[in-house]
């Protein structure tokens, strides 16, 4: 069986539902406030082990109350290089979204911070097939980039979020060269190159080495553009209907579904679908991971 690590945040999601975002120096009342597990990376890990991938978590925890939790929700994920963290506090997201599911986000790393990547033998990285990175510490992730030096079957799929994009290409890009795999959306994008339209932003990431690119549009749907024997083949689907209640983890569970899809070797349309569709699912339930599945089948 293939195997997949999963690198980057765990945290502790407070979401509260509101009609409306506060302005400056105003209160708004919450129609309902819930606490569940989140964090990037953990999500796509927990995705991907729902649907029957023996996948590793590579992530810190602190030492608090919300320690056991955490560690419990991450189901049957391999716990093999999980680190708790000595006097540290677990990563915290503060939530809120409003009627239209929108939402607004503030993040406490916490624990996320000081994960040791030497405490994970090299060897490790020659044994599995796909390493998911999703917005690492940007100091942290050349440490696991270089693993393709020494693993070289080893295939990275990366999805930096806007908290990296914002830095510039001149600090992704060496990471970018080293990356198999991408996950943007069309505002992560546009901070990369921000002179580009889409077709040429994406060309010009293919041109860095990546050879497949997906950018997430949202309600407009997705695309899918991909290198093979030398020639760019490009896929846009749209969305589906949803109910949007809550858009946490949309990007998550579209990465789970568009990597399901790459491990079964199905065609580029049916990873595509797989990423959208896990995605309406997601968006139409509060919180990241209750849309999740345990069963994924799409026409290929």
């Amino acid at each position: 069986m293939v195997k997949v690590a999963v690198h980057g945040f765990i945290n502790v999601d407070l979401i509260g539902l509101v009609d409306q975002f506060s302005e400056m120096d105003q209160e708004v009342e919450c129609r309902d406030l819930q606490l569940s597990p989140g964090g990037s990376a953990a999500n796509v890990a927990v995705g991907l082990s729902r649907l029957g991938e023996e996948v590793y978590f590579l992530g810190a925890v602190g030492e608090d109350s919300y320690t056991s939790v955490l560690i419990e929700s991450l189901e049957k994920v391999r716990l093999d290089y999980i680190q708790k963290v000595p006097g540290k506090t677990s990563g915290t997201v503060m939530v809120l979204v409003n009627y239209s599911g929108l939402r607004t986000m503030y993040t406490f790393p916490g624990a996320n911070s000081n994960y040791n990547t030497d405490l994970v033998a090299e060897e490790f990285y020659q044994t599995i097939d796909l390493l998911h990175v999703s917005s690492p510490l940007l100091d942290l992730a050349p440490s696991l980039f270089q693993r393709k030096e020494t693993s070289p079957n080893l295939r990275i799929s990366f999805d930096p979020s806007a908290l990296l994009t914002k830095k510039g290409l001149c600090h992704l890009q060496p990471l970018l060269s080293k990356t198999d795999i991408l996950f943007v959306n069309h505002t992560e994008l546009h901070d990369l190159f921000p002179h580009h339209d889409m077709e040429d932003a994406i060309q010009s990431l293919h041109d860095l080495g990546v050879n497949q690119v997906f950018v997430k549009l949202g309600k407009q749907g997705a695309v899918s553009s991909s290198i093979s024997e030398g020639r760019r083949n490009q896929i846009v689907l749209p969305s589906l209907k949803a109910d949007s209640i809550d858009s946490t983890g949309a990007g998550d569970a579209f990465a789970v579904g568009a990597l399901y899809g790459i491990l079964q070797n199905w065609s580029q349309e049916a990873i595509l679908q797989a990423g959208v569709k896990l995605g309406a699912l997601t968006v139409s339930k509060t919180g990241a991971r209750s849309g999740l599945p345990y069963s994924l089948e799409v026409g290929e």
